[in-house]
């Protein structure tokens, strides 16, 4: 507060005049010990709103004239300054204008503070501060000039900032120094003035102030900004590339507007576009690219920055278009050429960079990419699963080893998953903690994130060499291996346990694989290579893995998997074993194979060579390897049948009539098949002797009959047993005119079903046959079934007649069928078909009547 009050209209001056240590006596001052006198100034500058340019005025208000209406900035003024001097013990000052101005001119300052611009106080420091000013109104060819102090110093002014807390005053609009300016300002420290002047209408001051992170220069002409100038360095984190936001605003002439205003525009520029890769190995394993190229250095009329963690104590901000943080384009260099995409960065004040809370403020960013294959490794030593087709890269920074961008992680789709099992999705990775200590020491370097991978075959075992269907998830990427299991890894004794790795239903011919790998050391290589401008070659090798007897499965000495896709050939082969059906003790038959391969070539069907097949019958059907040592496996040719659910691979190889006193055997056809089916279901073999549509021929003398055994067996045992044998007499006559033949036949099938059903049936077949002179043809047939069916628990019983007729030049049949009786068991006796209605409903019976009433005759010459 003042205690007096100069004015003097001449020269515009208005001040106020306070002292301590001072008494009044009468019209002078006399002062004592410590004696202070202060001139105090109204504001020094005025805070006025700015916009941008191309933006209209912020308000408009009427005018009462012509325009009706005139633009508004809105503006506050700031508190009033002073400046003090040291007044020697002893001395008069009169009471005067002149005299006042005379005691503070040319004085050392002592506690002066001036507020310039708004909201920044600063105490004038330097060498020996003084007020320069004329005491009296100057007057220069009749005009009288403005009156003003000059504050000097022999080694320039600084202005140290106080009064803190009233820079952090809220900002009531837009001013070319706001309160996050004023926060970087203080934070720095005393500003360089290269003039300051103070006056009743404001100050005229040149700041240029120098500080290793931010420049200051601002020119102000009687308390009104001219220009304002601030230039923050820091970088772009977590890049680390050296960049400056500068805030530059200007007084100019809006035509438009008819008014001078406070323009601004806001700048970012990146000093050194090119950020060489850490030399650190660690550092460079965890972001794994080499010079870091940001293309745009210059981004101008960007937005006002939102400062975090807050205006009042500012550290970094998201550079932003608007609303949207910029995504800066960026090169990232690799040995393959450079991933070209788009990041946003974090612009953060070069004493900030060792803020801890820094990292929490960028988090994690992700960009995304073409699906381009990007070297994530950068291993002395190449390996296929180093280079990655990477779909988005996810970036994060750290302080804690000093400033550095991480890559935190990345989504890449597998091309061999996507080849082999038709699996395109994007799968997120992340370094394993192991990886990012030793480096290429440890061989699994990334981690899935999110669920695990499945890679399963048992629905398209075709994929994986149709013999093996191995069925396992990953949950980490080796740079050999490819996908893999960490539990299924090899443990301190390089064994890895098959339980661990691969799921129940994983298979080889059928068997589960967990039950029969032995000694397994790796676990299946799934990998690609991705070279530029080719398309991806994919691999899936397992070479040499041990087996054991396991059920059915017999694994002799040399049993061994070895499977291989590379490219557009798939070979599985599964060498030296044996089958025996049904497993255990009891075998009746023993499949010895050299080894069975499966072939497919992109394009062409696929194919199952057998090698070094030999059957072996066992126990109760031993009776019939006479049969078995008249036929050389060996020499015969397999019929290949693929269908999209399988392959089969079947043998047919006629046996030489078998003699033995009076019996012959003869007709007798050997049937061998191996179906591999293509989604995960067993493997089946089935061989037969004869088979129901074709039996074989047995006779004793005069007497004859056939039958035919068939017999199917997967891994669980037997599958399927059906077996038939008849016997009978056969009798025929011929006169050459007319011949015949009667015959009577007996015999027994019997059939077991895989799920342990019985069905025995007993069957009668009497009949016989007319030809006379090759013109007319009469058979008929009558047969009699009584069959036991398990499942039911019940005694069927059936008949039927068949007669044919063959008349050259039209022939018919007809068959009188009963349907089933159940005669015991099951439900209550009954009939399923009524005799009466197959005679009825046969259309042929009604023909062969007709036909009789036309030609045939009595022995009296009268028709029937």
């Amino acid at each position: 507060m003042a205690d007096f009050l100069l004015l003097r209209g001449e020269d515009h001056l208005v001040l106020g005049v306070r002292w301590t240590g001072m008494t009044v006596d009468g019209q002078v001052l006399r002062a004592g010990p410590d004696a202070l006198l202060t001139l105090l100034f109204p504001p020094q500058h005025l805070a006025e709103e700015l916009t941008v340019p191309g933006v209209p005025a912020p308000a408009y208000r009427p005018s009462g004239g012509n325009p009706d209406v005139v633009p508004v900035w809105r503006a506050t003024p700031a508190a009033p300054s002073r400046i003090t001097v040291v007044v020697e013990q002893g001395a008069v000052v009169p009471l005067t204008t002149i005299a006042l101005l005379a005691a503070v001119a040319a004085r050392p300052l002592a506690d002066s503070v001036v507020e310039v611009p708004w909201r920044l106080r600063f105490t004038v420091d330097g060498d020996d501060v003084r007020a320069v000013h004329e005491n009296q109104p100057a007057n220069a060819g009749g005009v009288t000039g403005l009156w003003r102090t000059n504050l000097t110093s022999g080694s320039g002014l600084r202005l140290r900032p106080v009064d803190h807390a009233a820079a952090h005053y809220p900002d009531l609009f837009a001013t070319p120094i706001g309160e996050a300016q004023r926060s970087l300002i203080i934070q720095n420290g005393p500003a360089a003035a290269s003039r300051l002047e103070l006056s009743a209408l404001g100050a005229t001051a040149t700041i240029r102030a120098r500080w290793p992170n931010l420049d200051w220069d601002q020119r102000i002409v009687l308390g009104r900004d001219m220009e304002v100038r601030l230039l923050a360095r820091g970088v772009l984190y977590p890049l680390g590339h050296h960049a400056d936001y500068v805030e530059h605003t200007e007084r100019i002439y809006d035509p438009h507007l008819g008014a001078s205003v406070l323009r601004r525009t806001l700048t970012l520029a990146i000093t050194d576009p090119v950020r060489p890769a850490p030399a650190d190995p660690r550092l460079r394993r965890s972001f794994p690219f080499d010079d870091v190229v940001i293309t745009r250095t210059l981004h101008t009329d960007i937005g006002v920055p939102e400062w975090l963690p807050d205006r009042s104590s500012p550290r970094c901000f998201w550079p932003r278009y608007g609303t949207d943080p910029i995504r800066f384009p960026v090169e990232l260099h690799t040995a393959r050429g450079p991933v070209r995409t788009e990041l946003p960065l974090l612009f953060v004040a070069g004493d900030a960079l060792d803020d801890p809370r820094v990292p929490g403020f960028y988090g994690e960013q992700s960009v995304s990419l073409p699906g381009v294959p990007v070297d994530l490794i950068r291993g002395a030593r190449p390996a296929d699963e180093d280079v990655h087709e990477v779909h988005s890269l996810t970036f994060a920074g750290t302080t804690a080893d000093g400033f550095r961008p991480r890559l935190t992680g990345a989504e890449v789709v597998l091309p061999a998953l996507r080849s082999l099992l038709g699996d395109g999705a994007r799968r997120g990775i992340a370094f394993t903690d192991a990886y990012l200590d030793t480096g290429t020491a440890t061989d699994v370097v990334f981690r899935v994130v999110g669920p695990e991978i499945p890679l399963s075959f048992t629905r398209n075992s075709d994929r994986s060499g149709a013999l093996v269907a191995p069925n396992y998830s990953a949950d980490a990427l080796s740079r050999v291996h490819g996908p893999v299991k960490l539990a299924g890894l090899p443990a301190a004794d390089g064994v890895i346990n098959p339980a661990a790795l691969f799921g129940p239903d994983a298979t080889v011919l059928g068997f589960r694989l967990r039950d029969l790998l032995t000694g397994l050391r790796v676990p299946p290589r799934v990998t690609s290579v991705l070279e530029p401008g080719r398309p991806p070659t994919v691999r899936m090798l397992w070479k040499d893995i041990a087996l054991r007897s396991v059920g059915a499965f017999i694994a002799n000495p040399g049993a061994r998997i070895d499977l291989s896709v590379e490219g557009p050939t798939t070979t599985c082969v599964v060498r030296d074993f044996a089958l025996a059906f049904p497993p255990g003790p009891g075998a009746v038959l023993r499949l010895d194979f050299g080894s069975l391969t499966y072939t497919q070539r992109a394009g062409e069907r696929p194919s199952l060579d057998v090698a070094g097949l030999d059957a072996t019958f066992l126990g109760t059907l031993k009776l019939l390897q006479e049969l078995q040592n008249a036929v050389d496996l060996g020499s015969a040719r397999p019929l290949l049948d693929v269908t999209p659910s399988g392959i089969t691979v079947r043998y047919a190889l006629s046996v030489p009539s078998v003699s033995a006193g009076v019996f012959v055997l003869r007709d007798i056809v050997l049937r061998i098949a191996i179906e591999v089916p293509f989604d995960g279901k067993p493997v089946w073999v089935s061989l037969s002797f004869a088979e129901r549509q074709n039996p074989f021929a047995l006779s004793v003398l005069m007497f004859g009959g056939g039958g035919y055994v068939e017999v199917a067996f997967d891994r669980d045992g037997l599958k399927r047993l059906e077996a038939a044998l008849e016997f009978g007499a056969i009798v025929s006559v011929d006169f050459l005119v007319a011949s015949g033949e009667v015959h009577a036949l007996g015999g027994v099938r019997f059939a077991l079903e895989a799920g342990g059903s019985v069905t025995l049936t007993g069957y009668l077949r009497v009949g016989g046959c007319v030809e006379v002179l090759g013109i007319v043809s009469v058979s008929i047939e009558m047969r009699i079934e009584l069959t036991y069916q398990s499942a039911r628990n019940a005694l069927v019983g059936r008949a039927s007649i068949v007669v044919e007729i063959d008349l050259t030049l039209w022939s018919d049949s007809v068959e009188i069928d009963s349907g089933e009786w159940v005669l015991a068991g099951g439900s209550a006796p009954q009939r399923t078909r009524s005799l009466l209605a197959g005679l009825e409903a046969d259309t042929g019976l009604d023909r062969w009547r007709s036909y009789r009433a036309a030609f045939a005759h009595d022995s009296r010459g009268g028709t029937p």
